[in-house]
């Protein structure tokens, strides 16, 4: 098996630490495509990238779209994610953190506020766990995983049922690709996570944590002054203008799978 990574950035040079980061404890140097975001958001950015990635590098059975500000220590850290991937035929997504459930139990039920939408029980083996959850040193089952290492099999990215991909009956796409979907729906940034682990889940995917070593710097775009200039520019309320859109298409896209619960 192999990987690739797709990532994006408007800050080369604040970014290649974690570039380097990526290739010298790899195995091996995977192929990296950079999309130039010059704030177009993270969603639509993503989305290009993968499209490219899957008519460039038809060898590729794994696809890692990485945050431009992710710092992996661990060595060998591509042959952990190939290997989960191999012994889990069932597994879609997965990612070095992520959340037991997505939406809380009397979601639906009561007058729509966003604060529904919020993950629990986050876990993950980064150096500032225990900062954001619970520390695991095991490969684990989530529903969703965090926004900063999104890392898809090819067929899920690719548009199959977990079913379709693992009998081969067809090559048939039977869903919308992920990444086009949530860009389609409107969501550019934030809730991308909650997204495709509810695209995982309508598709038969599961999804897991996988306990790489590893650093999110965090908000090294979101805090950047000409970001916010330009949310604030492009989208009623900017910044978090974005994140309470994303929410609600989240909440009214999503009704069929939410709450996730293991």
């Amino acid at each position: 098996m192999k990987l690739g990574i797709v990532t994006a950035t408007a800050n080369q040079h604040r970014a290649a630490p974690c570039f380097a980061s990526w290739r010298q404890h790899a195995s091996e140097p995977p192929p990296i495509h950079v999309v130039e975001n010059t704030y177009i958001g993270a969603v639509p950015a993503f989305r290009v990238g993968v499209e490219v990635m899957l008519k460039k590098h038809s060898d590729l059975d794994v696809i890692c779209c990485f945050h431009d500000d992710l710092l992996i220590f661990e060595q060998g850290w591509d042959l952990r994610v190939l290997s989960c991937f191999d012994d889990f035929p069932q597994v879609g997504l997965a990612g070095f953190g992520g959340w037991k459930a997505l939406g809380t139990d009397d979601l639906y039920q009561k007058d729509y506020d966003p604060l529904q939408l919020l993950p629990t029980e986050y876990i993950s083996n980064t150096t500032d766990a225990e900062k954001w959850g619970s520390r695991s040193h095991q490969v684990e089952r989530v529903v969703a995983v965090s926004r900063f290492s999104q890392i898809g099999r090819r067929a899920f990215y690719g548009g199959f049922y977990e079913s379709e991909w693992r009998t081969k009956m067809s090559r048939r796409k039977t869903y919308p690709r992920p990444w086009e979907a949530i860009n389609k729906a409107g969501i550019i940034d934030h809730f991308y996570a909650g997204a495709l682990g509810c695209l995982a889940r309508r598709g038969g995917w599961q999804v897991l944590a996988l306990p790489v070593r590893c650093r999110h710097l965090g908000g090294q775009t979101s805090g950047d002054a000409s970001y916010q200039d330009w949310a604030a520019q492009e989208y009623d309320g900017g910044d978090r203008g974005i994140w309470e859109a994303a929410h609600r298409i989240g909440y009214d896209t999503f009704a069929d799978v939410l709450p996730l619960r293991l």
